[in-house]
Formats: structure tokens, C-alpha cells, sequence
């Protein structure tokens, strides 16, 4: 089945809403603001979604940028890898890579997940 076949069942899509919202409390203690889910293409999906910022990322970055910056990319890291296992694991998408972005100005992110071959439901 295409990912564009699977979006367009509601349930799917909060299913994947789900997902994304418990990776991101796990990992940053807060969900999510606004989620909205796409269909890049036939493999591919796209979370546009507007963040809270953590207040500890916050107060790092005018003394600290650099190690701001660090913290930052270790999360964005650990975020994929977390997302990947759990859709793999809880849906059964076959996700053999996410991309993901981050401006910390608008508070918007956005993550794409590559699917091998589209996924086996």
C-alpha cells in the first residue's frame, strides 16, 4: 500500500500524529502545538509541525550558542533515530531514513520520513 493510500484514512493519520507527539514529550517533556501530515510522494511523508520551545534550550543561547547548538543537533539526531524505531515497530512502516529541520525563530520544524518501498499494510 502507497503512503498516499495510507493518509488517506484519518485513523492512519492520528496513529502517525500519535507517534510523532509521544517521541517528542519523551524527549523534550512537552507536545507538540500543531501537526499537519502529507504525502510528499508515493514513499515519502512530511510532518509540518509548530514546537514549543524548551526553556532550557532558550536560556543556553546568548551565553552559551555553541553548546546550544550542540545539545540542539544531539536531540534532532536522537528524535529521528527515536521516530524511526517507533513507526517501524508501532505501524509497520517499513522508514529507512528522516530528515529533519528545525528554525528556532518561527518555532515550525519540519521531518520527512523516507519509506522503502511504501508501507507493508
Amino acid at each position: 500500500m502507497t503512503v498516499t493510500l495510507l493518509l488517506s484514512s484519518n485513523e492512519y493519520k492520528k496513529k502517525l500524529s500519535r507517534c510523532y507527539n509521544e517521541v517528542h514529550k519523551e524527549l523534550y517533556g512537552v507536545g507538540v502545538t500543531q501537526l499537519k501530515i502529507e504525502a510528499v510522494n508515493e514513499t515519502m511523508i512530511m510532518f509540518l509541525v509548530k514546537h514549543q520551545r524548551v526553556a532550557a534550550l532558550r536560556a543556553l543561547e546568548d551565553h552559551y550558542p555553541e553548546l546550544k547548538q550542540s545539545v540542539d543537533a544531539a536531540l534532532h539526531q536522537e528524535f529521528k533515530r527515536r521516530i524511526q524505531k517507533k513507526l517501524t515497530e508501532d505501524l509497520e512502516l517499513p522508514a529507512a531514513g528522516v530528515l529533519r529541520d528545525y528554525d528556532p525563530q518561527t518555532a515550525w520544524a519540519c521531518t520527512v520520513i523516507i519509506c522503502d518501498s511504501g508501507p507493508d499494510q
